[in-house]
């Protein structure tokens, strides 16, 4: 091919596009994220029998404020409004947490991410993204230089290759690398992994080690230029291969391509709940984004497009 010649891209098909259009609509309905049956048996906190005030509102109703917040891109002032609403609406007696309380709550809470188990070994996709903080825009840097300030966190996820669900996630600051992160997701992951895909961040010791105690393969091409490792090593085979074949096909034959459906999910988590982040403070921050990976799983759940390839098109 030269550089003169069009590009072929593949072109699919949506064969199941009653059910995912159905699912699109679903994610608007507020009774999927604000239960009435589980709203009566979970909303208050139960007594821990500890010394000091106790919590008047639960875990659980804290993390679904937050959920709507995220999924409805609310402040929490307007959050507090829209809560209320809803209460009334459903004929409900629970009295919806003020915006200082859902903001101080938010700061050490731990957010349950719904995960379906699974019953067939797991193909495992990682990789990492960037949200920005919000405040630190385009326009202010211009005008007034860079600032020494964090502009962005960092986000790491494991997804299901299968399912396009997310089973682990961290998030720190951009200081991390991705393989710093790697044991953390893989460990997250409740069931039999059969493979883990990873770009070339995860070609490191550290990383095959994790995915050997996993009883997992990791397929991640190796870095240029790179050398053998001790005898016998999965990697000196994975090097030989793309030698031999070349690193194009050593993906396609690899599946290593797989590794889209990360980015994917990446694009999915920034198109449905934007780019930047309100909390001002990390920890704030975290649970921020781990509402907002909730709510993709259920959405996820609700229901997922299934393509088959139909051809090419040119470009």
């Amino acid at each position: 091919m030269t550089n003169s010649d069009p590009v072929k891209k593949a072109n699919y098909r949506v064969t199941n596009w009653a059910e995912y259009d159905q699912a699109l609509v679903n994610r608007g309905d507020v009774t999927v994220w604000f239960d009435q049956a589980y709203l009566e048996n979970n909303w208050v906190a139960k007594s821990t029998g500890k010394r000091g005030a106790p919590k008047i509102y639960s875990d659980e109703a804290i993390q679904v404020m937050l959920t709507l917040k995220a999924v409805f891109k609310l402040p929490f002032r307007a959050l507090e409004g829209f809560g209320r609403s809803l209460m009334r609406l459903m004929g409900l007696d629970f009295r919806i947490p003020d915006h200082s309380n859902m903001s101080r709550r938010g700061r050490d809470l731990t957010i349950q991410i719904p995960i379906k188990k699974r019953l067939e070994p797991i193909h495992l996709v990682v990789d990492s993204t960037g949200l920005k903080i919000y405040g630190e825009g385009e326009w202010k840097i211009r005008k007034h230089g860079k600032s020494k300030r964090r502009h962005w966190v960092k986000v790491h996820l494991g997804v299901d290759a299968n399912e396009k669900d997310v089973l682990g996630i961290e998030v720190t600051t951009e200081n991390y690398s991705d393989s710093e992160m790697f044991e953390s997701l893989v460990t997250q992951v409740d069931g039999e992994i059969a493979r883990i895909y990873g770009d070339g961040a995860y070609d490191t010791q550290n990383a095959y080690e994790v995915a050997d105690y996993n009883n997992a393969e990791l397929v991640a091409p190796p870095r240029e230029n790179a050398i053998f490792w001790k005898n016998r090593h999965p990697r000196n085979t994975v090097i030989m291969l793309v030698f031999l074949l070349g690193m194009a096909l050593w993906k396609t034959l690899s599946g290593y391509h797989k590794r889209s459906i990360a980015e994917n999910a990446m694009y999915r988590l920034k198109q449905l709940f934007g780019t930047c982040l309100s909390s001002r403070s990390f920890a704030t921050q975290n649970t921020e984004v781990r509402a907002r990976i909730a709510a993709m799983n259920t959405m996820t759940y609700l229901g997922m497009p299934k393509s088959i390839r139909v051809g090419v098109i040119l470009s």
